[in-house]
């Protein structure tokens, strides 16, 4: 099992390679579709994966004490990482999965996109990589037999994310839309919770490592009750 400070380190070195996939994705897309998806794809799994393997290196140490699976940021992007690792709610599929990955060739579509936080989050970035709200719906009503998401957990990751009104977002159109959420606040506010727990146990690895870890000492943590809803398309 890795370190703390290992599992930090891979963290890290994940995000920044997301980070590369998602400034390519906008010309990938309209090149290859299939291409860009599978590299977001892997992108997020291997951030995923990451913050995963900081909470299994957490859990193996007596110096840490923290409630990984009742706290929401981090329980809500545990699950997430679950869901995708045992392949339950369609591994939650991400904008570029749901259109591009049933069929070949060039698709279109409307969906709707929740971002959180103060200001115009979308307005300051290039790429939103966002994740299916009715796959987690799928997977937060899934028995516990299969998650092992007890009741109180579920209700804890539909509150953060503001499930209800997302749902009747889904359900306002004339035609039910796909929703998804923008990732990177549940995964700043995951990673910041961390970091303010495990920061004395971590030892900085690479040039990476000492970034992330400023960045998450410094960002202010995304207020999740603030949301902003658009409707967009999906065109390639």
């Amino acid at each position: 099992m890795k370190s703390i400070s290992e599992a930090f380190d891979s963290f890290s070195h994940a995000l920044r390679l997301n980070t590369e996939h998602l400034i390519h994705a906008p010309a990938l897309m309209k090149v290859d579709p299939q291409e860009a998806a599978g590299n977001l794809d892997l992108g997020l799994s291997a951030v995923l994966n990451g913050f995963h393997s900081i909470y299994d290196a957490a859990q193996a140490s007596s110096q840490i004490n923290f409630p990984w699976n009742k706290a929401a940021p981090t329980a809500t992007l545990l699950a997430i990482r679950n869901a995708r690792h045992h392949n339950h709610a369609h591994r939650i599929r991400s904008v570029e999965t749901y259109f591009t990955r049933p069929r070949q060739g060039r698709v279109s579509g409307e969906f709707g996109l929740v971002t959180y936080g103060a200001g115009s989050p979308l307005e300051q970035r290039l790429f939103v990589q966002a994740l299916s709200w009715q796959d987690v719906n799928e997977l937060l009503n899934l028995p516990y037999r299969v998650t092992r998401l007890n009741a109180q957990r579920a209700q804890t990751i539909n509150d953060y994310l503001g499930g209800n009104t997302l749902t009747s977002f889904a359900a306002s159109w004339t035609q039910e839309i796909p929703v998804f959420f923008d990732m990177l606040p549940i995964i700043t506010n995951a990673a910041k919770a961390a970091v303010r727990v495990l920061e004395p146990e971590v030892e900085v690895l690479s040039m990476e490592g000492r970034e992330f870890l400023a960045h998450f000492k410094g960002v202010g943590e995304v207020d999740m009750a603030v949301q902003h809803f658009r409707l967009g398309t999906f065109e390639i």
